[in-house]
C-alpha cells in the first residue's frame, strides 16, 4: 500500500506523526519490548495520549486490552502503510546543491523511496554520475519516464524553471512531486504535489528563537 493511493481517509496531520511513532516503536523493538501504553507513547512525544490512540486505531494497529499496543505489529501497520515496505522508483530533477545532497541520503530506502536516475542541463553533469545515481540531460525526461515507468519527481530546480518542468512531467505521466523549489505549482487534478518550503521553516525557527 502506498502513501499515495491509502484506502482510507486518514488526515495529514496524522501522516505527519505516523513516523515520528515508528521510530519509537523501532526503539522499543530493539529493546525487546512487547507492548506499550499510549501514555507512554505520550511521554516520548509530548502529545496528548488521546490523539496517539486515535492516530494508531485509524491505522489498523493492534493492541490488547487495558496493556497497550503490540509493539511488532504496529510497525509491521505503519510501515504498511506508508508503503515502506515496498520501494517506489523515484528521480530527481535539478541536481545542485541541495538535489545532490538528496542523491546522497541513504535514509530513502528505508522509508519505500529509490531515486533511481537524475536529470540537469549544467553539461559538466550530464552524463555523469552523483552518489552512484546516473545524471542526464532533462531533454531525455519523458523518453525515460516513460521507458522506466517512473510516477514520483522530486523537483530542486530554480523557481523560474519550476512550472515549465512541472508541465513536462505531468505530460509524461507523473503522479506525485515532491517540490523543493520556492514555488507554487499549477497541476491538475489526480497530480499529488508535496511542497517543502525550506524559507518558511527558517522564519518558524527564527520566530520561536526570538520568543524565548
Amino acid at each position: 500500500m502506498s502513501i499515495f493511493h491509502h484506502k482510507k481517509e486518514i488526515s495529514i496531520q496524522t501522516i505527519r506523526r505516523l513516523p515520528q511513532y515508528l521510530r519509537i516503536f523501532y526503539n522499543l523493538h530493539a529493546y525487546g519490548r512487547e507492548l506499550v501504553s499510549s501514555t507512554a507513547l505520550a511521554e516520548e512525544t509530548q502529545l496528548l495520549p488521546i490523539v496517539i490512540k486515535k492516530d494508531l486505531q485509524a491505522v489498523g494497529a493492534p493492541s490488547k486490552l487495558r496493556a497497550g499496543f503490540k509493539v511488532a505489529g504496529t510497525i509491521a501497520v505503519i510501515e504498511k502503510f506508508l508503503g515502506w515496505n515496498n520501494l517506489n522508483k523515484a528521480f530527481l530533477v535539478g541536481v545542485g546543491h541541495l538535489g545532490a545532497a538528496l542523491l546522497g541520503f541513504d535514509g530513502f530506502k528505508n522509508h519505500g523511496l529509490e531515486i533511481v536516475a537524475a536529470f540537469d542541463t549544467h553539461p559538466e553533469k550530464v552524463g555523469n554520475s552523483v552518489h552512484g545515481v546516473q545524471v542526464y540531460h532533462t531533454a531525455q525526461l519523458a523518453g525515460i519516464i516513460e521507458k522506466q515507468n517512473l510516477k514520483i519527481a522530486i523537483l530542486t530546480v530554480p523557481a523560474a524553471a519550476a512550472q515549465g518542468i512541472t508541465d513536462t512531467l505531468v505530460a509524461a505521466g507523473i503522479k506525485a512531486i515532491w517540490n523543493f523549489a520556492p514555488v507554487n505549482l499549477t497541476v491538475p487534478p489526480g497530480v499529488v504535489v508535496q511542497k517543502e518550503d525550506i524559507s518558511s521553516g527558517l522564519a518558524e525557527l527564527c520566530a520561536k528563537l526570538k520568543s524565548r
